[in-house]
Protein backbone atom coordinates (compact mmCIF):
# COMPACT_ATOMS: atom_id res chain seq x y z
CA UNK A 1 0.00 0.00 0.00
CA UNK A 2 1.53 3.42 -1.11
CA UNK A 3 0.59 5.86 2.01
CA UNK A 4 0.52 9.56 2.17
CA UNK A 5 -0.23 11.80 4.83
CA UNK A 6 -2.12 14.52 5.44
CA UNK A 7 -1.36 16.75 8.71
CA UNK A 8 -4.60 19.24 9.76
CA UNK A 9 -3.79 21.32 12.77
CA UNK A 10 -5.95 22.64 14.96
CA UNK A 11 -5.39 26.90 15.20
CA UNK A 12 -4.63 27.95 18.56
CA UNK A 13 -6.80 31.06 18.06
CA UNK A 14 -7.58 32.29 21.87
CA UNK A 15 -5.98 30.79 25.02
CA UNK A 16 -9.46 31.06 26.60
CA UNK A 17 -11.63 29.42 23.80
CA UNK A 18 -9.63 27.22 21.09
CA UNK A 19 -7.08 23.88 21.51
CA UNK A 20 -4.52 23.62 19.45
CA UNK A 21 -4.45 19.56 18.03
CA UNK A 22 -3.43 17.38 15.04
CA UNK A 23 -4.65 14.69 12.96
CA UNK A 24 -2.76 12.73 10.12
CA UNK A 25 -4.81 11.04 7.76
CA UNK A 26 -2.97 8.27 5.51
CA UNK A 27 -4.48 6.80 2.02
CA UNK A 28 -4.33 4.15 0.43
CA UNK A 29 -5.55 2.08 -2.12
CA UNK A 30 -7.47 -1.30 -2.78
CA UNK A 31 -6.48 -2.80 -6.25
CA UNK A 32 -6.53 -6.31 -8.43
CA UNK A 33 -2.47 -5.92 -8.48
CA UNK A 34 -0.04 -4.22 -6.88
CA UNK A 35 0.92 -1.50 -10.25
CA UNK A 36 -1.57 1.21 -9.38
CA UNK A 37 -0.48 4.43 -7.06
CA UNK A 38 -2.57 7.51 -6.64
CA UNK A 39 -0.99 10.41 -8.60
CA UNK A 40 -2.93 13.06 -6.74
CA UNK A 41 -5.43 13.34 -3.92
CA UNK A 42 -8.21 16.26 -4.92
CA UNK A 43 -9.87 17.33 -1.42
CA UNK A 44 -12.42 19.83 -1.50
CA UNK A 45 -14.57 21.35 1.05
CA UNK A 46 -18.03 20.69 0.53
CA UNK A 47 -19.67 23.04 2.88
CA UNK A 48 -17.50 26.25 2.07
CA UNK A 49 -17.37 25.57 -1.83
CA UNK A 50 -14.68 27.57 -2.62
CA UNK A 51 -12.05 26.02 -1.13
CA UNK A 52 -10.08 23.40 -3.12
CA UNK A 53 -6.38 21.40 -2.80
CA UNK A 54 -4.78 19.11 -5.43
CA UNK A 55 -2.51 17.14 -3.19
CA UNK A 56 1.17 15.85 -4.15
CA UNK A 57 1.85 12.63 -2.46
CA UNK A 58 5.34 13.41 -2.48
CA UNK A 59 4.57 15.84 -0.06
CA UNK A 60 2.83 16.44 3.48
CA UNK A 61 -0.22 18.70 3.65
CA UNK A 62 -1.14 21.22 6.50
CA UNK A 63 -4.70 22.35 6.56
CA UNK A 64 -6.05 24.68 9.47
CA UNK A 65 -8.40 22.61 11.25
CA UNK A 66 -10.51 25.42 13.78
CA UNK A 67 -12.26 24.10 16.41
CA UNK A 68 -13.85 25.53 19.83
CA UNK A 69 -13.25 23.92 22.82
CA UNK A 70 -16.91 24.55 23.91
CA UNK A 71 -19.25 25.94 20.82
CA UNK A 72 -18.48 25.76 17.53
CA UNK A 73 -21.12 27.95 17.04
CA UNK A 74 -20.08 30.98 19.27
CA UNK A 75 -16.88 31.49 16.44
CA UNK A 76 -16.81 34.56 14.76
CA UNK A 77 -15.38 33.65 11.95
CA UNK A 78 -15.41 37.55 10.33
CA UNK A 79 -13.22 38.79 13.35
CA UNK A 80 -9.33 39.73 13.15
CA UNK A 81 -7.69 38.10 15.99
CA UNK A 82 -4.01 37.83 17.05
CA UNK A 83 -3.42 35.41 19.55
CA UNK A 84 0.77 35.43 20.74
CA UNK A 85 3.72 35.63 19.32
CA UNK A 86 6.78 33.04 20.47
CA UNK A 87 9.50 33.77 21.47
CA UNK A 88 9.06 36.98 23.80
CA UNK A 89 11.58 38.77 23.93
CA UNK A 90 13.54 37.33 21.25
CA UNK A 91 16.58 37.45 19.35
CA UNK A 92 16.72 36.05 16.19
CA UNK A 93 13.17 36.81 15.65
CA UNK A 94 9.55 35.36 16.60
CA UNK A 95 6.46 33.85 14.91
CA UNK A 96 3.33 35.73 15.14
CA UNK A 97 -0.16 33.80 15.18
CA UNK A 98 -3.12 34.94 13.70
CA UNK A 99 -6.57 34.34 12.50
CA UNK A 100 -7.39 36.09 9.42
CA UNK A 101 -11.03 36.67 8.80
CA UNK A 102 -10.41 37.65 4.97
CA UNK A 103 -8.46 37.01 1.91
CA UNK A 104 -5.75 39.97 2.00
CA UNK A 105 -3.78 41.12 5.09
CA UNK A 106 -1.52 43.95 5.63
CA UNK A 107 0.69 43.99 8.33
CA UNK A 108 3.25 46.57 9.78
CA UNK A 109 5.98 47.12 11.98
CA UNK A 110 7.15 50.35 13.90
CA UNK A 111 9.50 50.86 16.14
CA UNK A 112 8.47 53.16 19.57
CA UNK A 113 8.84 56.91 18.13
CA UNK A 114 7.05 55.58 15.30
CA UNK A 115 8.79 54.92 12.27
CA UNK A 116 7.53 52.54 9.99
CA UNK A 117 10.66 50.04 9.84
CA UNK A 118 9.35 47.01 6.93
CA UNK A 119 5.34 46.52 5.76
CA UNK A 120 4.24 43.64 3.48
CA UNK A 121 0.74 42.68 2.47
CA UNK A 122 -0.50 39.02 1.31
CA UNK A 123 -3.14 37.19 0.26
CA UNK A 124 -3.46 34.61 2.54
CA UNK A 125 -7.41 33.56 2.08
CA UNK A 126 -9.23 33.24 5.15
CA UNK A 127 -8.09 31.18 8.26
CA UNK A 128 -5.53 30.60 10.81
CA UNK A 129 -2.16 32.15 9.53
CA UNK A 130 1.81 32.30 11.00
CA UNK A 131 3.86 34.84 10.28
CA UNK A 132 7.78 34.93 11.05
CA UNK A 133 9.01 38.63 12.29
CA UNK A 134 12.91 40.01 12.72
CA UNK A 135 12.26 42.90 14.41
CA UNK A 136 15.88 43.97 14.44
CA UNK A 137 18.35 45.41 17.11
CA UNK A 138 17.36 45.17 20.51
CA UNK A 139 14.23 47.50 21.73
CA UNK A 140 10.83 47.59 21.68
CA UNK A 141 8.25 47.44 18.66
CA UNK A 142 4.73 47.52 17.29
CA UNK A 143 3.45 45.07 15.06
CA UNK A 144 0.20 46.04 13.91
CA UNK A 145 -2.00 43.77 11.53
CA UNK A 146 -4.86 44.90 9.61
CA UNK A 147 -7.61 42.90 7.18
CA UNK A 148 -11.13 43.80 6.74
CA UNK A 149 -10.89 47.52 8.45
CA UNK A 150 -9.76 45.55 11.48
CA UNK A 151 -6.56 46.47 12.93
CA UNK A 152 -4.68 44.48 15.89
CA UNK A 153 -1.57 45.36 17.87
CA UNK A 154 1.41 43.80 20.09
CA UNK A 155 4.32 44.61 21.16
CA UNK A 156 7.80 42.54 20.25
CA UNK A 157 10.53 42.68 22.52
CA UNK A 158 13.69 42.14 20.64
CA UNK A 159 17.70 41.16 23.36
CA UNK A 160 19.47 40.80 20.19
CA UNK A 161 22.85 42.21 19.71
CA UNK A 162 23.20 42.14 15.62
CA UNK A 163 21.91 45.15 13.34
CA UNK A 164 19.66 42.76 11.53
CA UNK A 165 17.57 44.45 8.94
CA UNK A 166 13.70 44.48 9.89
CA UNK A 167 11.59 41.67 7.78
CA UNK A 168 8.27 40.38 7.99
CA UNK A 169 7.65 36.59 5.72
CA UNK A 170 4.75 34.40 6.12
CA UNK A 171 4.88 30.66 5.89
CA UNK A 172 3.21 30.53 2.22
CA UNK A 173 6.34 32.04 1.29
CA UNK A 174 9.46 29.77 0.57
CA UNK A 175 11.76 32.01 2.56
CA UNK A 176 9.34 31.69 5.33
CA UNK A 177 12.31 31.75 8.72
CA UNK A 178 10.70 28.29 9.60
CA UNK A 179 11.12 25.05 7.44
CA UNK A 180 9.08 25.37 4.19
CA UNK A 181 5.50 24.49 5.25
CA UNK A 182 2.85 22.60 2.22
CA UNK A 183 -0.16 24.48 3.71
CA UNK A 184 -2.42 25.75 1.01
CA UNK A 185 -2.72 29.33 0.90
CA UNK A 186 -6.73 28.99 0.60
CA UNK A 187 -8.26 25.66 2.09
CA UNK A 188 -9.24 26.11 5.47
CA UNK A 189 -11.32 23.60 7.47
CA UNK A 190 -13.74 24.11 9.85
CA UNK A 191 -14.51 21.62 12.25
CA UNK A 192 -18.10 20.15 10.87
CA UNK A 193 -17.20 20.76 7.35
CA UNK A 194 -17.78 17.76 4.77
CA UNK A 195 -14.83 16.87 3.04
CA UNK A 196 -14.53 15.43 0.01
CA UNK A 197 -11.61 13.17 -1.21
CA UNK A 198 -10.80 12.27 -4.54
CA UNK A 199 -8.00 9.77 -5.53
CA UNK A 200 -6.54 9.38 -9.15
CA UNK A 201 -4.47 6.66 -10.87
CA UNK A 202 -3.23 6.30 -14.08
CA UNK A 203 -4.28 2.61 -15.03
CA UNK A 204 -3.72 1.34 -19.03
CA UNK A 205 -3.50 4.78 -19.94
CA UNK A 206 -6.32 5.90 -18.81
CA UNK A 207 -7.01 8.31 -15.61
CA UNK A 208 -9.26 6.83 -13.50
CA UNK A 209 -10.58 8.60 -10.08
CA UNK A 210 -12.69 7.37 -6.68
CA UNK A 211 -14.45 9.50 -4.42
CA UNK A 212 -15.69 9.35 -0.89
CA UNK A 213 -16.68 12.80 1.96
CA UNK A 214 -16.22 12.62 5.87
CA UNK A 215 -15.10 14.91 8.08
CA UNK A 216 -12.40 13.79 10.23
CA UNK A 217 -11.87 14.43 13.54
CA UNK A 218 -9.17 11.57 14.80
CA UNK A 219 -6.20 10.17 12.64
CA UNK A 220 -7.11 7.39 10.48
CA UNK A 221 -6.77 5.53 7.46
CA UNK A 222 -8.88 6.23 4.47
CA UNK A 223 -8.41 3.50 1.29
CA UNK A 224 -9.63 4.55 -1.93
CA UNK A 225 -11.38 1.67 -3.45
CA UNK A 226 -10.08 1.05 -7.62
CA UNK A 227 -11.03 -2.65 -7.05
CA UNK A 228 -13.11 -2.15 -10.11
CA UNK A 229 -10.38 -2.19 -12.69
CA UNK A 230 -9.39 -5.11 -14.30
CA UNK A 231 -7.25 -4.46 -17.09
CA UNK A 232 -3.87 -2.85 -15.41
CA UNK A 233 0.03 -3.59 -16.39
CA UNK A 234 2.25 -6.37 -15.08
CA UNK A 235 3.52 -6.93 -11.57
CA UNK A 236 7.33 -6.28 -11.26
CA UNK A 237 9.61 -9.36 -11.57
CA UNK A 238 10.86 -10.37 -8.50
CA UNK A 239 14.83 -11.40 -8.24
CA UNK A 240 16.19 -14.77 -9.17
CA UNK A 241 19.03 -16.11 -8.53
CA UNK A 242 22.23 -14.28 -10.02
CA UNK A 243 25.78 -15.73 -10.67
CA UNK A 244 28.82 -13.86 -10.59
CA UNK A 245 32.99 -14.28 -11.62
CA UNK A 246 35.53 -11.89 -11.14
CA UNK A 247 34.69 -10.39 -14.77
CA UNK A 248 31.17 -11.43 -15.24
CA UNK A 249 27.52 -11.10 -13.99
CA UNK A 250 23.93 -13.85 -14.37
CA UNK A 251 21.57 -11.70 -13.97
CA UNK A 252 17.91 -13.75 -13.65
CA UNK A 253 14.35 -12.65 -12.93
CA UNK A 254 11.22 -14.36 -12.32
CA UNK A 255 8.55 -14.86 -14.84
CA UNK A 256 5.49 -12.49 -14.94
CA UNK A 257 2.02 -13.74 -15.86
CA UNK A 258 0.34 -11.12 -18.81
CA UNK A 259 3.52 -9.65 -19.80
CA UNK A 260 4.45 -9.71 -23.52
CA UNK A 261 7.78 -8.85 -22.44
CA UNK A 262 11.03 -7.16 -20.21
CA UNK A 263 13.05 -4.30 -20.71
CA UNK A 264 16.38 -4.13 -18.75
CA UNK A 265 18.50 -1.13 -18.38
CA UNK A 266 21.35 0.23 -16.33
CA UNK A 267 20.15 3.29 -15.10
CA UNK A 268 16.65 4.11 -13.71
CA UNK A 269 15.42 4.80 -17.14
CA UNK A 270 12.22 2.76 -18.61
CA UNK A 271 12.40 5.13 -22.01
CA UNK A 272 16.12 4.15 -22.76
CA UNK A 273 15.82 0.58 -21.78
CA UNK A 274 16.05 -2.17 -24.09
CA UNK A 275 14.13 -4.50 -25.21
CA UNK A 276 14.53 -8.40 -23.83
CA UNK A 277 11.34 -9.80 -25.33
CA UNK A 278 10.37 -12.40 -22.78
CA UNK A 279 13.86 -14.00 -21.89
CA UNK A 280 14.24 -13.06 -18.30
CA UNK A 281 17.73 -13.27 -18.18
CA UNK A 282 20.70 -11.03 -19.22
CA UNK A 283 24.88 -11.80 -18.85
CA UNK A 284 27.06 -9.14 -18.45
CA UNK A 285 30.98 -9.40 -19.49
CA UNK A 286 34.26 -7.72 -19.03
CA UNK A 287 33.40 -6.24 -15.69
CA UNK A 288 35.72 -5.52 -12.92
CA UNK A 289 36.40 -7.32 -9.99
CA UNK A 290 34.71 -6.84 -6.53
CA UNK A 291 32.83 -4.11 -7.98
CA UNK A 292 29.26 -3.27 -7.22
CA UNK A 293 26.51 -3.16 -10.82
CA UNK A 294 22.67 -2.35 -10.99
CA UNK A 295 20.02 -3.61 -13.66
CA UNK A 296 17.18 -2.28 -13.62
CA UNK A 297 14.20 -4.40 -14.93
CA UNK A 298 10.64 -3.86 -16.23
CA UNK A 299 7.85 -6.14 -17.30
CA UNK A 300 5.19 -4.64 -20.00
CA UNK A 301 1.83 -5.47 -21.74
CA UNK A 302 -0.22 -3.16 -23.47
CA UNK A 303 -1.37 -1.20 -20.69
CA UNK A 304 2.40 -0.46 -19.77
CA UNK A 305 5.45 -1.12 -17.77
CA UNK A 306 5.45 -2.41 -14.65
CA UNK A 307 7.71 -0.89 -11.13
CA UNK A 308 11.57 -1.47 -11.88
CA UNK A 309 12.58 -4.02 -10.34
CA UNK A 310 16.38 -3.40 -8.70
CA UNK A 311 18.68 -6.26 -8.69
CA UNK A 312 22.15 -5.49 -7.19
CA UNK A 313 25.24 -7.86 -7.26
CA UNK A 314 29.02 -7.67 -7.09
CA UNK A 315 31.84 -9.03 -9.24
CA UNK A 316 33.67 -11.38 -7.50
CA UNK A 317 36.84 -9.75 -5.01
CA UNK A 318 40.08 -10.23 -6.04
CA UNK A 319 42.72 -11.02 -3.29
CA UNK A 320 45.34 -8.25 -2.46
CA UNK A 321 47.82 -7.31 -4.83
CA UNK A 322 51.77 -8.08 -4.57
CA UNK A 323 52.17 -4.03 -4.42
CA UNK A 324 49.03 -3.83 -1.70
CA UNK A 325 50.86 -6.15 0.67
CA UNK A 326 54.18 -4.66 0.65
CA UNK A 327 52.33 -1.30 1.61
CA UNK A 328 50.09 -2.76 4.05
CA UNK A 329 53.51 -4.67 5.58
CA UNK A 330 55.70 -1.76 5.20
CA UNK A 331 55.71 -1.37 8.96
CA UNK A 332 54.37 -2.85 12.40
CA UNK A 333 50.85 -3.00 13.21
CA UNK A 334 51.34 -0.31 15.78
CA UNK A 335 52.79 2.26 13.07
CA UNK A 336 50.40 4.97 11.59
CA UNK A 337 50.58 4.94 7.30
CA UNK A 338 51.02 8.20 5.17
CA UNK A 339 47.71 9.49 4.55
CA UNK A 340 46.94 10.64 1.23
CA UNK A 341 46.71 14.46 -0.01
CA UNK A 342 44.33 15.29 -2.33
CA UNK A 343 46.52 18.06 -3.48
CA UNK A 344 49.25 16.17 -4.71
CA UNK A 345 49.91 13.77 -7.29
CA UNK A 346 49.80 10.82 -7.41
CA UNK A 347 47.67 10.74 -4.07
CA UNK A 348 45.13 12.60 -6.21
CA UNK A 349 44.68 10.08 -8.71
CA UNK A 350 44.32 7.28 -5.44
CA UNK A 351 41.58 9.69 -3.81
CA UNK A 352 39.55 9.81 -7.12
CA UNK A 353 39.83 5.65 -7.77
CA UNK A 354 37.10 3.85 -7.37
CA UNK A 355 37.39 1.13 -4.86
CA UNK A 356 36.65 -2.59 -5.12
CA UNK A 357 35.45 -5.00 -2.87
CA UNK A 358 38.13 -7.35 -0.57
CA UNK A 359 38.00 -10.94 0.21
CA UNK A 360 36.80 -10.70 4.11
CA UNK A 361 39.02 -12.81 6.36
CA UNK A 362 42.02 -12.48 3.70
CA UNK A 363 45.77 -13.00 5.64
CA UNK A 364 47.31 -9.36 5.69
CA UNK A 365 43.64 -7.29 6.37
CA UNK A 366 43.41 -7.13 10.60
CA UNK A 367 47.36 -6.07 10.21
CA UNK A 368 46.05 -3.01 8.02
CA UNK A 369 42.90 -2.23 9.41
CA UNK A 370 45.35 -2.01 12.82
CA UNK A 371 47.36 0.22 10.84
CA UNK A 372 44.46 2.33 9.70
CA UNK A 373 43.05 3.08 12.81
CA UNK A 374 46.20 3.67 14.36
CA UNK A 375 47.13 6.36 11.64
CA UNK A 376 43.10 7.95 12.36
CA UNK A 377 43.22 7.92 16.63
CA UNK A 378 42.89 11.28 18.12
CA UNK A 379 43.06 13.10 14.90
CA UNK A 380 39.62 12.37 13.42
CA UNK A 381 36.95 10.32 13.76
CA UNK A 382 36.54 8.04 9.98
CA UNK A 383 39.35 6.78 8.03
CA UNK A 384 38.21 5.07 4.52
CA UNK A 385 41.16 2.48 2.78
CA UNK A 386 42.04 5.04 -0.02
CA UNK A 387 42.83 7.76 2.82
CA UNK A 388 46.20 5.70 3.20
CA UNK A 389 47.31 4.47 -0.44
CA UNK A 390 44.99 0.81 -0.54
CA UNK A 391 41.80 0.99 -3.03
CA UNK A 392 40.11 -1.42 -1.13
CA UNK A 393 36.33 -0.72 0.38
CA UNK A 394 37.28 -0.89 4.21
CA UNK A 395 36.32 2.02 6.92
CA UNK A 396 36.93 2.97 10.21
CA UNK A 397 33.60 4.98 11.58
CA UNK A 398 33.61 6.36 14.84
CA UNK A 399 30.03 5.63 16.67
CA UNK A 400 28.67 8.62 18.18
CA UNK A 401 25.34 7.02 18.29
CA UNK A 402 27.04 4.44 20.73
CA UNK A 403 27.81 5.22 24.06
CA UNK A 404 27.26 8.78 26.54
CA UNK A 405 31.06 9.46 27.19
CA UNK A 406 33.26 6.76 25.48
CA UNK A 407 31.79 6.20 21.55
CA UNK A 408 33.17 3.01 20.39
CA UNK A 409 35.05 2.40 16.61
CA UNK A 410 33.59 0.24 14.20
CA UNK A 411 35.48 -1.54 11.44
CA UNK A 412 33.12 -1.91 7.72
CA UNK A 413 34.13 -4.52 5.01
CA UNK A 414 32.58 -3.84 1.39
CA UNK A 415 30.10 -1.36 2.80
CA UNK A 416 27.41 0.44 0.41
CA UNK A 417 24.35 2.82 1.42
CA UNK A 418 21.40 1.48 -0.14
CA UNK A 419 18.95 4.05 0.95
CA UNK A 420 18.89 8.11 1.73
CA UNK A 421 16.68 9.91 3.45
CA UNK A 422 15.20 12.61 1.07
CA UNK A 423 16.15 14.71 4.03
CA UNK A 424 19.47 16.84 3.35
CA UNK A 425 21.30 19.14 5.58
CA UNK A 426 24.69 21.37 4.90
CA UNK A 427 27.00 20.31 7.60
CA UNK A 428 30.59 21.55 8.67
CA UNK A 429 33.14 19.34 7.11
CA UNK A 430 36.28 18.67 6.86
CA UNK A 431 39.22 15.82 6.08
CA UNK A 432 42.66 14.17 6.47
CA UNK A 433 43.23 14.52 2.87
CA UNK A 434 42.56 17.98 2.51
CA UNK A 435 45.43 19.70 5.38
CA UNK A 436 45.20 22.95 5.87
CA UNK A 437 47.42 24.39 3.13
CA UNK A 438 45.27 22.11 0.99
CA UNK A 439 42.14 23.82 1.35
CA UNK A 440 43.75 27.39 1.70
CA UNK A 441 45.26 26.62 -1.89
CA UNK A 442 42.13 25.33 -3.66
CA UNK A 443 39.97 27.72 -1.74
CA UNK A 444 37.86 24.54 0.19
CA UNK A 445 35.47 25.55 2.56
CA UNK A 446 34.31 22.74 5.30
CA UNK A 447 30.87 21.79 4.53
CA UNK A 448 28.84 19.37 2.37
CA UNK A 449 25.18 18.71 2.16
CA UNK A 450 24.67 15.06 3.53
CA UNK A 451 21.11 12.97 4.67
CA UNK A 452 19.80 13.26 8.08
CA UNK A 453 19.58 9.30 8.21
CA UNK A 454 21.06 6.01 5.67
CA UNK A 455 20.23 2.60 5.76
CA UNK A 456 23.84 1.22 5.00
CA UNK A 457 24.85 -3.00 4.74
CA UNK A 458 28.67 -4.30 5.47
CA UNK A 459 30.19 -7.04 6.73
CA UNK A 460 32.08 -7.91 10.03
CA UNK A 461 35.62 -8.68 10.09
CA UNK A 462 34.13 -12.58 10.81
CA UNK A 463 32.01 -12.45 7.96
CA UNK A 464 28.80 -11.49 9.50
CA UNK A 465 26.59 -9.64 6.73
CA UNK A 466 24.83 -6.41 8.58
CA UNK A 467 21.98 -3.70 7.31
CA UNK A 468 21.44 -1.05 9.65
CA UNK A 469 19.46 2.43 9.70
CA UNK A 470 21.49 5.04 11.05
CA UNK A 471 19.25 7.54 12.64
CA UNK A 472 21.72 10.10 14.14
CA UNK A 473 22.43 12.22 12.29
CA UNK A 474 26.59 13.35 13.13
CA UNK A 475 26.91 8.71 12.98
CA UNK A 476 24.88 8.91 9.53
CA UNK A 477 27.55 12.11 8.30
CA UNK A 478 30.88 10.18 9.33
CA UNK A 479 29.27 6.94 7.45
CA UNK A 480 28.71 9.23 4.02
CA UNK A 481 32.01 11.05 4.51
CA UNK A 482 34.16 7.80 4.44
CA UNK A 483 31.46 5.57 2.03
CA UNK A 484 32.20 8.88 -0.46
CA UNK A 485 36.01 8.02 -0.41
CA UNK A 486 35.34 4.56 -1.74
CA UNK A 487 33.72 5.69 -4.86
CA UNK A 488 36.27 8.61 -5.20
CA UNK A 489 33.83 11.76 -4.03
CA UNK A 490 35.87 14.50 -1.45
CA UNK A 491 33.33 16.34 1.11
CA UNK A 492 33.59 19.31 -1.06
CA UNK A 493 31.90 17.82 -4.23
CA UNK A 494 29.25 17.53 -2.07
CA UNK A 495 28.66 21.13 -1.73
CA UNK A 496 26.91 21.86 -4.58
CA UNK A 497 22.74 22.66 -4.12
CA UNK A 498 21.14 19.15 -4.15
CA UNK A 499 18.06 18.78 -6.57
CA UNK A 500 15.05 20.49 -4.99
CA UNK A 501 12.68 18.73 -6.37
CA UNK A 502 14.14 15.73 -4.84
CA UNK A 503 15.77 16.83 -1.72
CA UNK A 504 14.05 19.31 1.09
CA UNK A 505 17.19 21.33 3.00
CA UNK A 506 17.18 21.59 6.62
CA UNK A 507 19.53 22.91 9.43
CA UNK A 508 21.89 19.95 10.57
CA UNK A 509 21.96 19.13 14.56
CA UNK A 510 23.94 20.84 16.42
CA UNK A 511 27.60 20.46 16.14
CA UNK A 512 28.05 21.77 19.76
CA UNK A 513 31.13 19.46 21.71
CA UNK A 514 31.54 17.26 18.53
CA UNK A 515 34.88 17.44 15.92
CA UNK A 516 34.10 18.67 12.20
CA UNK A 517 34.23 15.03 10.43
CA UNK A 518 37.73 14.56 9.27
Amino acid sequence: MKKISVVILAGLLSLSSFCQNEITLDFGLLQNGSQLVLDSVLIENQTSGSDTIIYDIQDGLVIDFITKVDDISNLNLNKLTVNQNYPNPCSEGTIVEAYIPGQEVSIKLYDTTGKLLTTKTYRTGRGYQIFGITPGNSGQYILKISCKGQEESIVITSNSNNKNTAEISWNGETDFIQPKSTKAESFTYYHGDILEFTGYVTACQTAASTSFTDSPIESQTYDFDFTYITEIQPDAALVGEITTTETSIDWNWTSVPDALGYKYNFVEDYETALDNALINNFSQTELTAGTNYKLFVWAYNDCGSSFSTELIKATTALPLTQAEIDLILSGASTVAMEVMNICEQPDSIILRTLSTNVIVGEENLSHLTDRMKKTVTGIGVGIAAPQVGINRRIIWVQRYDIGSVIHPWGLYFNPRIVNYSDTVALRSDGCLSVPDACETECNITGNSYRALWIDVEYYLADGTYVIERINQQYTAHIFQHEIDHLDGIMFFDRQVEENPEKFTVVNGDSYEGLPVID
